[in-house]
């Protein structure tokens, strides 16, 4: 079991997307560094009273709350893919025709998600402490004050493992729209664990490991001026002054309730593991095993060297037509009528609903097509690259029907957008090309439904200056250009990859 884990989490570490996201975690742990004299501050703690992160104990904190607070949205989508490797190396038919325990099978791809998730935990830890010696030079603390604030995070990662598999494991095989579904569903888990942490419930089943945290904060807040944190903000555009005591983290406080519950979440997180070994059995028994043909007896030719077909009547109407029956058809019935009808609500919604919760709750329901933009083509379609320049039609096809499809998407903004509507614009198509590019690059579009949802958790958590409905913004324009520029780029990086592999 040790040796297929191991076997697991490095056929997933080749991949390309897994290094991006790694360098992704890096940045995120260096820009999670709390200052003062940002424009955006990362945490603010009680402004009106203490000065804001003028020690290094700040630093870990931070970094684990900021970690804890995204690693569901982070996390889930980079080990929700352990079965699908296996299907695409074609390993499943092979371990059913073996006798070692289904369990083994099982947990072995458990413990991959959570070394993979254990491997971005202490990435974050060692930029943190890169972090600490550069703003803090000189200035050190004990290591179990360092450390603690991560530690407590662990029993989250486990879980969070555990569910990723179970998700895969219930369906048979991995859908992009697993993803949005879990999306909602987390939006909703937290908000019950922000408005009640103490819960039963919520302490045991924790996805976010926030709540111990915070406790480091209250803690070290008592001890310095005999009061709780009253005031926290994470991301905020604070700008008034600063108090004047020195809030110094103490670490975490272990007691026994504490160590209980988190031996309790990672017992939960084994049990749901156990489930889902033995549902992904049962999800591979469900399905049909194909026959594959017999194939006839051939004779021994002479090697042909390679000609391609002729295009002689190439309409683009016609292709362009093709490309958005491929894409609406694509979908299930479901699915179009849930975003047909998310698309009419918010048409009615009124101005502040709209843009509070119409914009993300539509572009949320499209992770599911947006997600597919650019991911490897389908069996009808591999006959292009023996036509010249079919590839890049059909790529070309596919962005014009994603970015139209994107622009339709907004109208219902865009129409009372009034001198907005050039940034609206912007930020619909940045949504296509984006998809679009990352697909391309990584055939999947994990990474752009990850930054998505992360786009939309902070948006809907109240982050201002995100996107401007009433005026003008240079800014905003500004980025959405250069959005669609890198998607644009990352789509031609992945057509000259794939020709020069073609061409080797």
């Amino acid at each position: 079991m040790l040796t297929m884990m191991v076997t697991s989490f490095k056929e997933r570490a080749r991949r390309s997307s897994f290094w991006l996201l790694m360098g992704a975690v890096v940045v995120l742990a260096v820009l999670a560094t709390p200052r003062f004299d940002t424009a955006m501050k990362v945490m603010v703690l009680a402004p009106k009273i203490y000065r804001q992160a003028d020690n290094p104990t700040w630093l870990p904190v931070c970094a684990a709350s900021i970690f804890g607070t995204f690693l569901p949205l982070f996390g889930f989508g980079v080990v929700a893919n352990a079965l699908q490797t296996d299907r695409e190396q074609g390993v499943w038919p092979w371990v059913e025709t073996t006798h070692f325990a289904r369990l083994r099978y099982g947990f072995a791809h458990f413990g991959a998600n959570c070394l993979i998730l254990l491997t971005m935990l202490l990435l974050t830890i060692l930029a943190t402490g890169a972090m600490m010696v550069l703003r803090f030079p000189g200035q050190g603390m004990p290591a179990a004050t360092f450390i603690s604030p991560f530690l407590v995070l662990i029993p989250s990662i486990i879980l969070l493992a555990s569910l990723a598999l179970l998700g895969e494991s219930v369906t048979a095989k991995r859908h992009n729209g697993l993803i949005a579904i879990y999306m909602f569903s987390l939006f909703y888990v937290f908000a019950l664990q922000l408005t009640d942490p103490t819960n039963f419930w919520n302490l045991l089943l924790n996805l976010s490991g926030n709540n111990y945290v915070q406790d480091v904060i209250d803690q070290s807040s008592i001890q310095a001026t005999g009061h709780p944190i009253t005031s926290m903000q994470l991301l905020s555009n604070y700008r008034g002054p600063q108090g004047t005591h020195t809030l110094v983290m103490t670490g975490v406080h272990w007691t026994r309730g504490m160590l209980l519950m988190m031996l309790g979440e990672i017992m939960v997180a084994l049990a749901i593991a156990d489930v889902a070994a033995l549902l992904m059995h049962r999800a591979r028994r469900w399905r049909k095993v194909r026959q594959a043909p017999k194939q006839p007896a051939t004779i021994e030719t002479a090697a042909v060297h390679f000609s391609p077909v002729t295009a002689n009547r190439f309409s683009w109407p016609a292709l362009l037509r093709s490309e958005t029956g491929r894409q609406w058809r694509g979908r299930s019935r479901l699915y179009r009528l849930a975003l047909l009808a998310g698309w009419l609500v918010v048409w009615v919604m009124p101005d502040t609903a709209r843009q509070q919760a119409g914009l993300p709750l539509l572009w949320l329901l499209s992770l599911p097509w947006l997600s597919d933009l650019g991911t490897a083509p389908h069996d009808w379609i591999a006959w292009l690259p023996t036509m010249p320049y079919a590839s890049q039609r059909q790529k070309f096809a596919e962005l014009i029907v994603g970015a139209g499809t994107a622009v339709i998407l907004m109208l219902p903004f865009l129409v009372h957008g009034g001198a907005a509507v050039s940034q609206l614009l912007l930020f619909a198509l940045a949504n296509a090309f984006l998809a679009q590019g990352l697909a391309s690059l990584l055939n999947n579009g994990r990474l752009f439904t990850m930054l998505l949802a992360v786009f939309w958790f902070i948006y809907m958590n109240g982050v201002p200056g995100m996107i401007s409905f009433n005026r003008f913004s240079l800014a905003e324009s500004v980025v959405y250009s250069l959005i669609i520029v890198t998607g644009l780029g990352l789509t031609a990086v992945a057509g000259y990859r794939r020709r020069h592999s073609m061409a080797d």
